[in-house]
């Protein structure tokens, strides 16, 4: 039987300071750091953290002000290099000075930021379901204004808290209605929950507005210096998901020099709820390709 530890850590490094981050641990071998997207949290590797575990140590941890994780004092302090700093402290006081790190949707955009930064600490980064988050902000046009809605009104100081605010739960279940399988109502129930909070809301739009004001200008600088990532990447989308009909390897090789991938047939966004044997057995291959033991 697979055990689960649960922790909250205070971290103590440096721009991290005072933030605790809530993880679970489990397993034991070559570390694997998983993390969640929105509106979720740790438990959205449920199925797939014990399934890794047999062979790896695998740490799944809850974003800043996601989940258990505490919000920063800052409403701004949610770029992704902060955040990535927190997870590279963690995985410091942990004693994993590299490991593999597999993000889903906000977390896959924590990933690339690590990978970016400190390609000494990454033996590799897969990322679950995003395109390049500079190029979906240039893509205001067919589809796609309409699937990524919220990046655009999150961004509307005030008036974006006021509605959250306000219906918190309509909001969160409407994420979910595209998925391909259904997910468990108790796992529903809990994302809500956790999204409902004042402060997980905050954690939210900070997010997402750092993402535009912070994360993509230094995303189109790097691109525009042919700035790429030296860390192997594995790139896995949902088949029938918001990305289907995007160049999704062409773009990210512009940004990396190492990238494969593939869609994961059967599934939406949330493929690690909605196809976790295939995350699986896709995440296993590219750990065999990385050699790792």
């Amino acid at each position: 039987m697979i055990r689960y530890t649960r922790h909250m850590h205070q971290l103590s490094s440096g721009r991290v300071d005072g933030v605790r981050i809530a993880y679970e641990r489990c397993g034991s071998g070559f570390p694997i750091l998983l993390l969640h997207g929105w509106p979720q949290t740790r438990r959205m590797w449920r199925h797939v953290a014990p399934a890794l575990a047999r062979r790896f140590t695998v740490v799944t941890a809850d974003l800043r002000g996601y989940g258990d994780s505490d919000p920063a004092d800052d409403p701004d302090a949610y770029d992704k290099r902060t955040m990535a700093e927190d997870m590279l402290a963690l995985m410091d006081e942990l004693g994993f000075p590299r490991f593999l790190a597999v993000g889903h949707d906000r977390g896959a955009r924590a990933v690339r930021r690590m990978a970016a930064d400190h390609p000494d600490r990454l033996v590799g980064g897969c990322l679950l379901d995003i395109m390049p988050m500079e190029w979906v902000f240039n893509q205001g046009k067919d589809g796609y204004a309409r699937r990524y809605y919220h990046w655009y009104f999150f961004l509307q100081r005030g008036l974006a808290e006021a509605v959250v605010a306000a219906a918190p739960r309509p909001i969160a279940l409407h994420q979910f209605a595209g998925a391909r399988v259904s997910l468990d109502g108790a796992d529903v129930e809990h994302y809500v929950e956790m999204f409902s909070r004042p402060h997980s809301i905050q954690a939210t739009l900070g997010d997402y507005r750092t993402a535009f004001e912070v994360d993509r200008p230094r995303w189109e600088a790097a691109l525009a210096e042919d700035e790429r990532i030296a860390v192997p990447l594995q790139i896995l989308w949902g088949g029938a998901g918001n990305l289907r009909d995007a160049p999704i390897l062409d773009e990210w090789r512009r940004r990396a020099e190492d990238v494969r991938g593939r869609a994961i047939e059967g599934s939406a966004h949330y493929i690690p709820e909605e196809q976790p044997d295939q995350v699986v057995r896709a995440i296993v291959e590219f750990a065999d390709e990385l050699g790792l033991p």
